[in-house]
């Protein structure tokens, strides 16, 4: 008799029971969701969309540049309200500012996307160089830096040379 009660006394000394696992993942859930909420900014993730947004602007008008070689295009900033999107080689000129793809306006405000940037003019040639002007033909000879800022934070843009990568 004393062999049975020694075997119960340490048959259930060998792990957890599934309550108590649940119990525990129970518990990290509920810390780990409230350390979640507290670390997501989303000023961050604003401005990280709208950094996406203008890479693919800007790639759109190398695209554009390449697949119609007749033209240059380009994306100007004026750095205080807007920026747009022209096919030539005179970007203030209103016939020559066109729609991006997915915007009803030629100009995207910057108080409509809650960002500044600073000022640029951005042409691309048929291979898909970049260039800071036409008039005289200036290629962009180290990387053009277009800093994007907004909420809490801000985005630097690097345009490479020769390639017109945009990282």
């Amino acid at each position: 008799m004393q062999d049975k009660d020694l075997t119960k006394m340490y048959r259930n000394n060998h792990g957890f029971t599934l309550i108590e696992i649940i119990a525990v993942l129970v518990i990290m859930s509920i810390i780990a969701a409230g350390v979640l909420v507290r670390t997501i900014n989303t000023d961050q993730m604003d401005l990280m969309a709208q950094v996406a947004k203008v890479r693919n602007h800007i790639r759109y008008a190398q695209a554009m540049a390449l697949k119609r070689s007749d033209k240059n295009w380009g994306i100007k900033c004026d750095g205080s309200n807007a920026y747009w999107f022209f096919e030539g080689t005179n970007p203030d000129d209103s016939p020559s500012q066109l729609p991006l793809p997915g915007e009803i306006s030629s100009q995207i405000l910057f108080a409509d996307i809650n960002v500044t940037m600073n000022g640029f003019e951005l042409y691309f040639d048929k291979y898909g160089r970049p260039y800071t002007d036409l008039t005289p033909i200036t290629p962009v000879s180290i990387p053009l830096s277009i800093t994007i800022s907004g909420g809490s934070g801000s985005v630097t843009l690097s345009v490479t040379p020769e390639t017109g990568l945009i990282q």
